[in-house]
């Protein structure tokens, strides 16, 4: 999951810009975030708006720029986040942490928890992972019926396949690293994309500084832009 950093509310007239309705948000925030998904990272051109704080949980920020990302329907839909109550303080969330370190991407499209971080950011990784549904695949038993019409890990299989055919170009000196983001910031899914080019930090700075909206300061430009805690002040949960 890309970390993403949100520009401060707009402002109109020098007072905060009004959103109501909340779909008035929507060009604001592709010009800050990207036409990218929140949370599965696929490029769209009809994004949702999605209320981090959902309606249902308190409609007082309906049309609050700072409760605003953008999401596709499968994530902001009843398959995935739709109304589930959200607690800021037990999950990690793309505009708050380096979510990037909160989740590993593997062949075949398939997302799981990542590994390395333990005890209490390990769990608010795993609740994340549940508040959106970004492992249901054919033939995970934690979603028997659900994860059938789920296409998500499709798309993310499809952006694997297309990234390790480039590999190898890239690696041979047929393709440039510009090629290789061009083709990437017109598809989607960053974390795909360089988990692929772990190897080559060229590549990985491109893509970090042309994906719109990415947090450029969850990766070390003075280590191969390897990926940092966001929070390392906190003693519980640095990522």
């Amino acid at each position: 999951m890309r970390p993403v950093i949100k520009s401060a509310w707009p402002q109109e007239k020098g007072r905060p810009k009004s959103y109501i309705p909340h779909t008035k948000a929507n060009n604001d925030l592709e010009a800050t975030l990207g036409p990218y998904c929140s949370y599965c990272e696929v490029f769209s051109s009809d994004l949702e708006i999605e209320h981090i704080i959902s309606q249902d949980q308190d409609d007082t920020l309906a049309h609050d720029w700072d409760n605003f990302l953008l999401a596709c329907g499968k994530c902001n839909g009843k398959g995935g986040k739709s109304n589930k109550p959200v607690d800021f303080t037990t999950m990690h969330f793309p505009h708050l942490n380096n979510t990037f370190l909160s989740f590993s991407y593997k062949e075949g499209g398939l997302i799981t928890v990542n590994p390395a971080p333990t005890g209490i950011s390990r769990t608010h990784a795993e609740n994340m992972l549940n508040l959106v549904g970004l492992d249901k695949y054919p033939g995970n038993k934690k979603y028997p019926k659900q994860s059938q019409n789920d296409k998500r890990w499709k798309h993310r299989k499809i952006a694997w396949e297309w990234a390790m055919k480039y590999l190898p170009e890239y690696e041979a000196g047929q393709k440039t690293a510009q090629d290789i983001v061009d083709f990437a910031t017109q598809n989607g899914f960053l974390s795909v994309w360089y988990t692929v080019f772990a190897n080559h930090p060229p590549v990985k700075q491109l893509l970090i500084r042309s994906f719109a909206g990415t947090a450029t300061n969850c990766f070390d430009t003075t280590n191969s832009f390897q990926p940092v805690p966001r929070n390392p002040e906190s003693q519980t949960d640095p990522i």
